[in-house]
């Protein structure tokens, strides 16, 4: 379902996949917000073909990591008309900080593809989707240093060309992968590198003493319309 707005009709819609005229949605009873999951990708190499999912598991997180109630699915009574894609590396997790060197092995690694009830809503590299949220500056932290996804302003992400209407009936799937790119290693033509030069490693320690391995968190946010349930 792809929303249209009304000319001179602010809140109504229209359906462009339908060719019914008398079809209109009311979203004057929505406000703004967002949907959003988290992942962890662990310390070390991430191997080729790893994948890591999104609004699939929820069991033991909490609203700073997800404020899905059912996997993969709205809840019940809620419908959202989704506006953007974004994703942010948060910067740290307790006393484990991310490093601006895997900030940028994540992001300019990883291949992110949404789909909903299996059908494609957007693809691509993952640099392709800054959330226009994060930290913005500089910091004189050693070793630490600020990389934001974008610059951290809603207004200068990108939205999707035709906006989707999502309720509980539709299955969510945020992917995030790390594919193998022969053509980039030793034997190509032309030849670039080795394959453990292009294998993205994740260094994050929390400073404890010793220093642990720590995972890197990565949020996934859809962001737009949402109509929450009259009652429970």
């Amino acid at each position: 379902m792809a929303f249209e707005p009304i000319a001179g009709q602010p809140g109504l819609f229209r359906d462009s996949d339908n060719p019914d005229p008398n079809v209109v949605y009311n979203i004057r009873d929505f406000r703004e917000g967002d949907k959003y999951d988290n992942i962890a990708i662990p310390t070390g190499p991430i191997q080729p073909g790893a994948e890591f999912l999104f609004f699939q598991d929820i069991q033991g997180k909490r609203e700073v990591d997800t404020n899905l109630r059912t996997p993969s699915k709205l809840s019940a009574g809620e419908s959202m008309v989704l506006d953007r894609i974004g994703l942010y590396v948060r910067s740290c997790t307790g006393v484990a900080f991310t490093v601006p060197q895997d900030v940028k092995s994540i992001m300019d690694n990883a291949f992110y593809r949404l789909e909903i009830n299996g059908l494609l809503q957007d693809e691509g590299p993952a640099i392709k989707f800054p959330s226009g949220y994060g930290l913005y500056g500089q910091t004189n932290e050693s070793g630490q240093g600020i990389v934001a996804v974008g610059v951290p302003a809603t207004a200068s992400a990108s939205k999707l060309l035709k906006k989707q209407l999502l309720n509980q009936n539709h299955e969510i799937l945020g992917r995030l992968r790390f594919d193998q790119r022969p053509w980039l290693t030793a034997g190509a033509t032309p030849f670039f590198t080795s394959a453990a030069a292009i294998t993205p490693v994740v260094t994050t320690q929390a400073q404890t003493s010793p220093p642990e391995d720590a995972a890197v968190l990565v949020t996934n946010f859809l962001h737009g319309l949402i109509r929450a349930a009259v009652s429970k």
